[in-house]
């Protein structure tokens, strides 16, 4: 598969020149412009310049519940100083900390999130991107906090010595992280001369103060050599008129000041061509199998119209038949491959192909080189393919015109960034754009892709090794050829491997939309039910596009009952997967998407997308679940696989085992990977084909069909269905638990984690499961989660990840405290929680009771922004048996009728004094765990054995 859709930046225009390319713009007024955009976008847009040269970008939509704003700025990672590595990053970070006008670090996360709001940044190389969100009518204020970052900064001391624990808390905590090793590894090969070679989180020691050199002199420096407002695009969405809007963000960000700076174009090569090729291997600490062949290219951002590295992912990362993927697991080498570009820079970027192995891959990677660059010959020698790159094209050209509303956040950070990339009329569309068709071009980057020009990275936790890469001590091996391409790579393979991909049959044809039916529910209704089939379905006559939503789940009692259960399930869903990839590939890039995935209760079929081909889609896959003839190397690689993942849980970042232990200890029917490995090992094919033949005689389906339909679609739906299921009656089916906590009940969890951090997720459950409960718990985690971090992480500095919140389960009410520290420990961190959690009811007073209260049931009731989500609600409605569809405006109304008086009471008791609670503590290299629970458990297995819950259906 492509690794994305790659972007590639246009430089700036000048003004005189922007008049022949607004084909398709509107002129607003003599200075102002529209970008082009998707026909299904109703919202407003306008492209402005401020005196300061400030660039910005105002959206109106007036039905929006939610305002947002973005400012990008083209300064990053690769603009730090020699020997300040991390310093754009630990930038970011300060900016959060107090301004002149808004001296309080902690006033911008305290308004955002009363406000039912979020807000965050990030630095990448060449950018740092700065983004919040909130409820709409408050969108005033929060822009002007917002701007002062950008205006008056105060990086005051104290908070500059706290902060840089923090960026030493990220770094520590990346310490496992494999790709951040890897890429550890790689910033030692690259050439000096580039940035990119440089150190990019930062650390005690590179933020440290110097003689002569206090790292906040050189903060400020860095700011005013990079932070002017010519540099920067800011984009503001919101509720209001564009009049309102520019007279919103005018007087706020003008007195940002404008230097005139320009980013610089990096000359140095990335790496030097007398070094090419280059072989390198690195030992992971995951069970990772991986090859990643990297190719230095030009830089073809400008070529955003023409998308040539689109145009070669998209082959190179096919996935039908007669594609490199296809050959590599017919050969038992790979199981599964991508394809594209992630890294660009001013002057270069970087081609990758990654290939994640078999064990017999691995043994035999260098066949697995000789494919690749087999396959690149043959692309090379067909030559560019104009009816290939007008398919792509049309297909991009499909999805702007069909494009849909996403979350507002996201929207204003990408085109924040996306204003640098591409020409100002080109700012909505230039990430869809495919329309000049550049043979020469192609073929210049088809010969770039040579294997004497590539990077070769081999991990696996078989390689020797004789180096130690310097800020994450990852242990590699490098080898350096000096131009000459080593013979295993280079022998021929049969001339008939590989092939183009043949014409896409699932490109829709039909985009029209159906009537509407005069009698279509307002929600979805029960159309057909029969022995072990039932339908749901409705018209979408909201958002009216030519898609739709099948979605069938396959209930049955033999999936979770037992671990061996369960790995059945798992395994069974992985092998169709597998066994339909080359079917479904085309018609995943064609716009029709298909998810097929074990949960709970049985295994889920999602068909979606464009409904032209949805049926012919889905009678296929059918079809191969009827029958599906697995083959038994193929199954043994997926068997394997599936272990190798479960083992590599110990390389998922540290918090997200914890919060993993914690899930399973309360879930029943979760097995953890000790017992799915042990159960993985034992099955066979015939294991697997036994317990396919008794889901499907024990099988139920339940069907929703909502979009762009007649009620046709359900007579087809309902005959596909009869095909694979039998007549008789449907097995009963176990419900769904959820361990139940009782009051006072004091529980600890040790877990084990390969990290010298310690982390506590303390979980409390709320009293009961009403909707009260609900209610009242929601409401504790809005009122406690923006506090928490500024106390805990930004006063007191205890980690980087520091977080408290709602988290039900399976709509049973519970909340979260969660911390991963490297300077505290568990029992250090457990003190802090509680004596954080016994100080917030003083702190609190019934205006910001009832702020909170707003954006929380602001947040309940947000509209769906599209088709996607509204079809999850009414899927998701169904499989919790809430037929009425209104459990989001039951859950609102609990939230509007409490008080503060009687949350007070419920947090008292709930959360203080008769406490439903479970510490999972990983004491990390402190050793220490909590003190004062009741009652200490060795499994989660353990917790759930003999231990009351609450069912649920």
């Amino acid at each position: 598969m492509p690794l994305n859709h790659p972007r590639w930046p246009a430089k700036t225009l000048p003004i005189a020149l922007l008049s022949l390319l607004l084909v398709a713009c509107a002129t607003l007024a003599p200075d102002y412009l529209a970008p082009a955009k998707s026909p299904n976008d109703a919202r407003d847009y306008r492209l402005l310049t401020l005196d300061n040269q400030l660039q910005v970008l105002l959206i109106s939509d007036p039905n929006s519940p939610t305002a947002a704003a973005a400012l990008d700025i083209d300064a990053g990672s690769g603009d730090n100083p020699p020997g300040r590595d991390g310093l754009a990053h630990f930038l970011e970070h300060m900016l959060f900390l107090g301004t002149d006008k808004y001296p309080d670090p902690a006033a911008y996360e305290q308004f955002v999130t009363e406000h039912g709001g979020d807000r965050n940044a990030y630095t990448s190389f060449e950018h740092t991107n700065y983004f919040f969100d909130v409820d709409a009518p408050y969108l005033d204020p929060a822009l002007d906090r917002f701007a002062q970052f950008f205006v008056a900064p105060r990086f005051d001391a104290e908070y500059v010595e706290r902060e840089k624990n923090a960026v030493e808390a990220e770094y520590q905590m990346g310490l496992k992280s494999d790709p951040r090793r890897a890429l550890d590894v790689l910033q030692d090969l690259i050439n000096p001369e580039h940035p990119f070679s440089r150190f990019t989180v930062g650390s005690l020691e590179t933020l440290a103060d110097r003689p002569g050199a206090p790292v906040r002199d050189d903060l400020l420096a860095f700011y005013d050599s990079h932070y002017s407002a010519n540099r920067m695009r800011l984009v503001v969405l919101g509720s209001e008129s564009l009049d309102e809007l520019q007279s919103m963000v005018e007087p706020k960000f003008a007195p940002v000041r404008n230097q005139s700076l320009q980013a610089e174009d990096i000359s140095a090569p990335l790496f030097t061509p007398a070094e090419l090729p280059l072989y390198v291997q690195i030992r992971p600490q995951a069970a990772l199998r991986e090859l990643q062949v990297m190719f230095p290219i030009p830089d073809y951002r400008d070529a955003y119209r023409s998308q040539p590295l689109a145009y070669l992912g998209n082959l190179v990362g096919h996935e039908g038949e007669g594609s490199l993927l296809s050959r590599l697991k017919a050969e038992g080498l790979a199981e599964s491959l991508a394809a594209g570009t992630g890294l660009a820079w001013r002057g270069g970027g970087l081609f990758s192909v990654t290939v994640t192995l078999t064990e017999k891959g691995v043994t035999e990677h260098e066949r697995v080189l000789q494919l690749l660059f087999a396959y690149l010959d043959m692309l090379r020698e067909a030559g560019p393919k104009q009816w290939l790159y007008d398919e792509q094209s049309r297909l991009a050209a499909l999805a702007f015109r069909f494009k849909e509303k996403g979350s507002a956040i996201g929207y204003v950070s990408q085109l924040a960034d996306s204003m640098h990339e591409y020409a100002p009329a080109d700012v909505l569309r230039g990430l869809y754009m495919m329309e000049d068709y550049d043979p020469e071009m192609l073929a210049g980057l088809l010969d770039a892709v040579r294997p004497q020009n590539a990077v070769v990275v081999l991990e696996d936790a078989s390689v020797e090794t004789d180096l130690e890469s310097r800020y994450y001590q990852t242990p590699y091996a490098v080898e350096k050829f000096a131009g000459t391409v080593p013979e295993a790579w280079r022998r021929p393979v049969q001339a008939d491997l590989f092939h183009l991909p043949a014409p896409n049959e699932f490109i829709p044809e039909d985009v029209s939309l159906v009537a509407l039916d005069p009698n279509n529910p307002p929600v979805p209704a029960k159309v057909f039910d029969a022995p072990r089939r039932e339908i749901w379905f409705a018209q979408d006559a909201q958002f009216r596009l030519p898609r739709g939503a099948t979605y069938v789940n396959f209930r049955s009692p033999l999936v979770g009952q037992t671990a061996r259960e369960a790995a059945s399930a798992a395994l069974y869903v992985s092998l169709l997967n597998d066994r339909v990839n080359e079917l479904v590939y085309p018609a995943s890039l064609a716009g029709l998407n298909f998810n097929l995935y074990k949960h709970a209760q049985g295994i889920s079929v999602r068909v979606s997308g464009y409904t032209d081909k949805q049926s012919l889609l889905l009678d296929e896959l059918l079809g191969v679940f009827r029958a599906p003839g697995f083959d038994p190397a193929r199954f043994e690689n997926i068997r394997q696989d599936r272990i190798r993942a479960l083992r590599n849980a110990v390389a998922a970042p540290p918090s997200q085992q914890v919060m993993n232990d914690l899930r399973e200890s309360l879930l029943h029917g979760s097995w953890g990977e000790v017992a799915m490995i042990a159960a993985l090992e034992e099955l066979s094919l015939a294991d697997i084909q036994a317990y396919a033949a008794d889901f499907w005689r024990s099988a139920s389906a339940q069907a929703l069909v909502y979009g762009n339909y007649s009620r046709d679609a359900v007579t087809v739906l309902a005959g596909q269905l009869e095909t694979l299921l039998p007549a008789a009656a449907p097995a009963a089916l176990p419900p769904l638990k959820v361990v139940e906590l009782g009051a006072g009940e004091s529980v600890l969890y040790p877990v084990e984690v390969s990290h010298d951090d310690a982390l506590l997720a303390w979980y409390l459950q709320g009293a009961g499961n009403s909707w009260f409960d609900r209610a009242a718990t929601a409401m504790t985690g809005q009122l406690v989660k923006s506090g928490f971090f500024q106390q805990l992480r930004t006063e007191q500095q205890l980690g980087y990840i520091v977080s408290a919140f709602s988290w039900p389960q399976l709509d049973v009410p519970g909340l979260v405290m969660l911390i991963q520290s490297p300077v505290a420990d568990t029992a250090a961190l457990a003190t802090a929680m509680d004596t954080f959690m016994r100080g917030v009811p003083g702190t609190l007073d019934e205006a910001q009771f009832e702020r909170n209260k707003r954006a929380l049931v602001n947040e309940i009731l947000r509209p769906h922004q599209n088709l996607w989500q509204r079809a999850e609600f009414y899927w998701q409605s169904i499989a919790k048996q809430q037929y009425r569809f209104d459990s989001r405006d039951a859950l609102a109304a609990a939230v509007e009728a409490l008080t503060l008086a009687q949350w007070q009471d419920y947090y008292r008791q709930t959360f203080l004094e008769e406490r439903h609670s479970l510490q999972v503590a990983a004491p990390g290299a402190a050793g220490v765990l909590p003190e004062g629970a009741a009652r200490t458990v060795e499994s989660a297995e353990a917790l759930k054995r003999g231990h009351p819950a609450y069912e649920l259906p």
